[in-house]
């Protein structure tokens, strides 16, 4: 329950003259009078006993019971297996399809662009009349045809997809978009048999990838196009089997400027490829070894709080020294001892051991420390990937001979713009296994992440495409997904049968949260999802940590009355006894989760009218939760939508208790609104009421927008603290009215129906009163004393300072004039905020906040830097906004002709840096930051005093339980060395600080790789074909079209 609370503060000036508060008198007749006063006020805005007793008149149609949460886990569980199996199928059918086409495609090497027609999808533009909207895809899509995605640099030319270079193109690339185009009859068959089917798509191993149905590609004129298909979470998991890396980068002399920086680069790049059931470390070595992040002293999950932590690492890495190629790898295979030796049951990926090994080439032969440790059981089938960087990498024929004698790989990486494509062969190397096991029912369910096709949060279940052509010798050709929506997976349960408190969440079995109420989507679809385990949102406690143990080890189970503190929005959080039944997906990765209340009643409701649902003229003031109330039926219908629906018994509705709900309120809110427009309240910006079945009623219907956001009940704080409130809430709202931000406050109380013992919550009916009338109404009242007229009173505010709050502390009325409603406590006043923690009238607790924006300094080359290893195209400085001007044309024709001298070809970030640009940025990332939480812990009344300096402050405050806040009073703060402090801001995770948790490693592992092709045909040049001279040609024509524009 929240809680409002009246703080008065009394400063004394010295210890030998302490200040008094106002006389238990005065402070008793203070709490009758808020208590009766502000009570008045919220039933006379708000209607209440009116609108209970329209809830409590003819029910003879309703019936109450107490929730099963058992019986609906096991239908849920059911529902959501079969969910994901027929995804499974639909998979099955395109893969078959692939290989089968692939088997009979006869390659082509004469092949041009003109004889392979394709939809091209960053070509379509609006309104293109191809196009059609669809409410499934939420956008204009096209389903006679699946679309083309294809990376800028691989196929499409530098020189962008608005001006065409014929004569470039790349056959094998021709050939898989011939042979891919057959998958369409399959497409369009899978979404016939599963109309909730979202996209569909193949992703090859070349980088192309193909869509269905086909979308206008979202398009940023200031950023080159970064997507690549081959390094989505989804497409390497489903590629290829979990692995321990150890990355070494050599940091000896001899690697510094331009090197230095493309290892760098290439780094960060290799961590992007890694996902969360692998385990990775990164070294640094020239003539001494160790871990470029000290806090990391062993492989760790290769989670993004961790990736992130060696990133930062690794731009902070200096050049110096000689290089020692055996003390590196000596190093390396240690690791991997002592990990194996040290590691929990749970941990690494008991599969693929690699060292990842970047350096600018050298003359030391390693031989004695490869042998030493290839004898060694542990480390025997550790295979080194060597990488020669640099635009003149010394001598290399060690490096290809330490890849050739561990089965590893050699490449070289003689520009930025190689880094991105030859990242990619390693995929390609340890996923041959794979796919020469011969398996056909891998399925690998990717965790969720926002979908670039914009809808919303999608997880993608994957298999891989095999080339069956040469039977001993099968390839990867590609990954084919299918996506399924989290709304879809969340409508499998019911938010209105467990009610505004209940909810669902569910995580995969490394312990990591899949959905939950509190995940807040993505903010950008490249940034990759932290990786959140479930106990930074369900706290540390050990009844959570047992959940999530069982969950992970996928028992089916309950856990009953359960003391959980349910977080309400930024400010507010209350703990609710709660039953948490769980269970795992059919065969997935995911497990869910039930979170029930105790005792938690649900009301049946029968043979409704639809007429009431049509009587809500244009919906005006009437909003309706996002949910799936009628198979096939759009989220977000109006309610007369949805009363059209029942009444023609379409969309199979008209039986669905939640529909018939529905209109049972509609119902009752019909008469509410009514009495609403008849009788007038002034003081009232807006009354308003949520009801269980997902309606939100307003009056007047101006206000209706401030409320769109509240409209979900499992997402309506507001609801959430009235329904555990015996009394009313109060809560402070602020909101924007013609462009001016606006403080009110909102006043609520919950609507009850009682049958026999039971009792439900069917809504809650509020209003927003002017924060200043309650300030004014606070201050008459608190400045009224008994007894003796020297009594110091909240009427001046020098000598006593009063507050009204809730019971997450925040301030609803004071009598300080420059106290800012709607903020803490601890912020106004952090003395008696403090005493009140220290007292245990209030508790401090701490959770997590999933993917916020954390602003963090680099210079432009550090963030250029991670840009390219993100994916920034090779020819990314063509498509800057800044390349229009004559400037950037006169240093580009400079840098093409230094670019001639070693054979390469510049990214942005060399041009940038190559002009000597060197600016300090700010750019933001996505985060996981801790942020806090303070709840009144039911104390009822506080008598006590801060001291410092020898200054006492008394302090005392009472909790109103009419009102659901409390009247803290005090004297005037004391000026002391020292001040009080409570931080209460979000900080970042500490990464260093994350301890290893039980998980459940995948179940499966195909390692064993008896090929001999260990790289030695790589080119060192760049896989551009065209000849210098072309390149310079070629740069000056791309700059003067830019300049002009395109016609």
């Amino acid at each position: 329950m929240l809680s409002l609370l009246i703080v008065c503060v009394f400063a004394a000036p010295a210890a030998s003259d302490v200040g008094q508060i106002p006389s238990p008198q005065t402070l008793s007749k203070w709490n009758f009078m808020l208590e009766n006063k502000f009570s008045q006020l919220a039933e006379q805005v708000t209607h209440f006993k009116y609108v209970q007793k329209i809830y409590e008149s003819d029910n003879k149609h309703v019936r109450l019971r107490e929730l099963n949460g058992e019986g609906m886990l096991k239908q849920t569980l059911s529902k959501m297996r079969d969910l994901l199996e027929r995804k499974e199928a639909a998979l099955q059918r395109l893969v078959q399809a692939a290989e089968d086409a692939v088997s009979n495609h006869k390659y082509s090497p004469g092949l041009n662009m003109l004889d392979v027609p394709y939809l091209n999808m960053k070509e379509l533009r609006k309104g293109d009349e191809r196009l059609r909207f669809n409410p499934s895809f939420l956008q204009n899509v096209t389903l006679k045809e699946s679309g083309v995605h294809i990376p800028l640099e691989i196929y499409e030319g530098w020189m962008g997809h608005r001006y065409k270079v014929l004569w470039w193109h790349d056959p094998q690339i021709l050939n898989g978009l011939r042979w891919s185009s057959a998958l369409d009859a399959v497409f369009k068959e899978n979404a016939r048999l599963d109309p909730n089917l979202k996209w569909q798509y193949f992703g090859s191993q070349r980088g192309f990838m193909r869509v269905y149905p086909a979308f206008r590609w979202p398009e940023n004129t200031d950023l080159p196009d970064l997507f690549d298909v081959r390094r989505r979470s989804w497409y390497i998991q489903g590629s290829v089997s979990p692995k321990d890396m150890i990355i070494m980068i050599d940091t000896s002399g001899s690697v510094h400027g331009q090197t230095f920086d493309i290892m760098k680069i290439a780094v960060k790049a290799m961590l992007h490829t890694l996902g969360e059931n692998d385990y990775v470390n990164v070294a640094w070595f020239n003539n001494e070894v160790d871990w470029v992040a000290p806090c990391l002293s062993t492989l760790v999950p290769a989670t993004s709080h961790n990736k992130r932590l060696m990133f930062d690492a690794v731009d902070q890495l200096q050049e110096g020294n000689y290089t020692s190629y055996s003390a590196a790898l000596e190093f390396a295979y240690e690791a991997f001892r002592q990990f194996e030796e040290n590691k929990q049951p749970w941990e690494g990926s008991n599969c693929h051991k690699v060292i990842m090994f970047f350096t600018d080439g050298g003359t030391e032969w390693p031989e004695e420390v490869i042998l030493k440790y290839q004898s060694d059981n542990v480390t025997r089938n550790v295979r080194i990937f060597t990488y020669a960087s640099g635009p003149h990498p010394i001598p290399t024929v060690i490096l290809k001979s330490i890849a050739c004698t561990t089965n590893g790989y050699y490449n070289t990486l003689t520009a930025a713009a190689a880094i991105r494509p030859r990242m990619q062969d390693y995929v390609k190397i340890l996923g041959r296994p794979l796919i020469q096991s011969g398996e056909d029912t891998l399925y690998e369910w990717s965790n969720f992440y926002r979908d670039i096709g914009g809808l919303g949060m999608m997880a993608t279940v994957t298999l891989p495409v095999a080339n069956l052509t040469e039977k001993s010798n099968q390839s990867l050709v590609g990954v084919m997904g299918v996506d399924v929506a989290l709304s879809e997976i969340e409508s499998q349960y019911s938010k209105q049968i467990v009610g505004p408190l209940g909810y669902g969440f569910a995580i995969n079995q490394n312990g990591f949260v899949v959905f939950h109420p509190r995940l807040q989507d993505q903010l950008a679809f490249m940034e990759e999802p932290s990786d959140l385990d479930i106990l930074e949102l369900e706290g540390h406690k050990l009844d959570s940590v047992t959940v999530r143990d069982a969950m992970v080890a996928g028992e089916e189970g309950s856990l009953l009355n359960v003391t959980h503190l349910q977080i309400l929005d930024s400010k507010h959080a209350m703990p609710v006894r709660m039953n948490f039944h769980f269970g795992q997906i059919g065969n997935s990765t995911f497990r869910f989760c039930l979170a029930i209340p105790v005792n938690h009643v649900v009301m049946e409701v029968s043979s409704q009218s639809h007429e009431a649902g049509l009587r809500f003229e244009s919906n005006k003031g009437v909003l309706v939760a996002p949910w799936t109330f009628c198979d096939g039926l759009d989220q977000d219908p109006s309610v007369m939508l949805l009363s059209e629906a029942i009444a023609n018994n379409t969309n199979n509705c008209s039986q669905k208790n939640l529909a018939q709900h529905l209109l049972w309120d509609a119902a009752k809110i019909g008469q509410i609104l009514k009495d609403w427009e008849n009788k007038a309240e002034p003081r009232a910006r807006s009354r308003f009421i949520f009801t269980d079945s997902g309606i939100t009623a307003v009056h007047p219907d101006t206000e209706k927008i401030h409320f769109i956001n509240q409209r979900d009940p499992s997402r309506n704080g507001f609801f959430k603290q009235t329904a555990q409130s015996k009394s009313y809430v109060y809560r402070v709202k602020h909101a924007k009215r013609n462009a001016v931000r606006t403080t009110s406050v909102m006043v609520g109380r919950k609507i009850v129906i009682k049958q026999q013992n039971r009792v439900f919550i069917a809504a809650a009916v509020g209003a927003e009163v002017d924060e200043q009338i309650i300030s004014q109404m606070f201050l008459n009242i608190t400045s009224t004393g008994v007894g003796s007229n020297n009594e110091v009173l909240c009427n001046k505010p020098d000598e006593l300072t009063c507050y009204l709050i809730d019971q997450g502390a925040v301030v609803v009325a004071s009598n300080q004039e420059n106290a800012k409603i709607g903020v803490r406590l601890s912020d106004l006043d952090p003395q008696v905020m403090s005493q009140l923690l220290s007292e245990g009238v209030f508790k401090r607790e701490h959770s997590f906040s999933h993917q916020t924006w954390c602003p963090r300094r680099k210079t432009r080359k550090q963030m250029l830097a991670e840009l390219a290893a993100a994916g920034s195209s090779r020819f990314g400085l063509f498509s800057a906004s800044w390349a229009s001007n004559l400037l950037s044309l006169v240093d580009t024709l400079t840098l093409t002709l230094s670019t001639v001298l070693w054979w390469g070809l510049p990214t942005l970030g060399e041009t940038i840096a190559a002009v000597g640009w060197e600016p300090s940025v700010e750019r933001n990332f996505s985060c996981v930051t801790r942020a806090t939480w303070l709840h009144h812990t039911g104390r009822p009344h506080f008598l006590g005093a801060y001291e410092c300096d020898q200054c006492v402050r008394p302090i005392t405050a009472a909790f109103l339980p009419d009102l659901a806040l409390l009247l803290v009073v005090a004297d005037a703060p004391c000026q002391c060395r020292n001040n009080a402090f409570i931080d209460v801001s979000n900080t970042e995770m500490d990464a260093c600080s994350l301890k290893s948790k039980f998980r459940l490693r995948p179940d499966t592992c195909f390692h064993q790789d008896n090929s001999s092709d260990c790289g030695l045909s790589s080119s060192f040049a760049s896989s551009c074909s065209l000849s210098p001279l072309l390149l310079v040609l070629a740069n000056l024509v791309q700059q003067v079209l830019i300049f002009r524009g395109p016609n």
